[in-house]
């Protein structure tokens, strides 16, 4: 009896080298008449499939179990680009995997919703008591010496560099809050010195070494 408990506790071990931080930006998806749902690159986006996630939606205050189901879309040209459709169980705009800390329940969303910086500059964003601000700063009109900083009280990060190119370059913040519950600001963010290139950032304030306010956490980046 002591040998069969022990092998069933071998199996239920995770695989070796544990989970893969996932990161899956739900609104990212495009579609068409080949398909009523969302589709992605299936470079891209073929590993979401099955549970295990966590949703939640732009503006909602509560992350939930979620699964994704992901189907190889029909190619009309042995030639076509590779494409998946993805279903997801929940209304959710994003979604985590294996992101240690996170944990169905309630979070704290700051309204902070697709915000470009390349018009306004400064963005404010409390979470509790808390005050930060994400400013960009630059000094050429290409910004092709923009940085992105974000700021709390006396403590300054850079969250991106363009270091000195820039090809219509688009500096968002796609969502802000706190999604892993400890009271600080968490972060997606969308910043790239080159248009076609979309870097989806998970940041994390428990993620974050000593001398940041956030730390990535997990990432997705697709391609125009």
């Amino acid at each position: 009896m002591a040998t069969l408990a022990m092998v069933l506790a071998f199996l239920a071990l995770p695989p070796q080298g544990g989970c893969v931080p996932q990161f899956a930006p739900l609104s990212t998806g495009s579609s068409s008449g080949a398909s009523t749902l969302p589709f992605w690159r299936k470079e891209e986006a073929g590993n979401w499939g099955g549970g295990g996630w966590l949703g939640w939606t732009s503006e909602g205050n509560t992350l939930v179990p979620v699964t994704l189901v992901v189907r190889d879309l029909r190619k009309d040209r042995p030639d076509d680009e590779e494409e998946v459709s993805v279903e997801k169980s929940a209304d959710v705009t994003f979604a985590v995997r294996c992101v240690p800390g996170l944990r169905a329940g309630t979070i704290r969303s700051a309204g902070i919703v697709n915000h470009e910086l390349s018009g306004i500059r400064s963005l404010r964003i409390s979470v509790g008591t808390r005050r930060y601000e994400i400013q960009l700063r630059s000094q050429r009109d290409d910004l092709s010496d923009a940085a992105v900083m974000l700021t709390e009280g006396s403590r300054t990060q850079v969250l991106y560099s363009a270091d000195g190119f820039a090809d219509e370059p688009h500096f968002d913040i796609a969502w802000a809050g706190d999604l892993d519950r400890d009271g600080r600001l968490d972060l997606i963010v969308n910043l790239s010195r080159k248009y076609s290139w979309h870097p989806y950032r998970l940041l994390l304030s428990s993620k974050a070494s000593a001398s940041q306010l956030v730390g990535d956490a997990a990432l997705f980046e697709t391609g125009d």
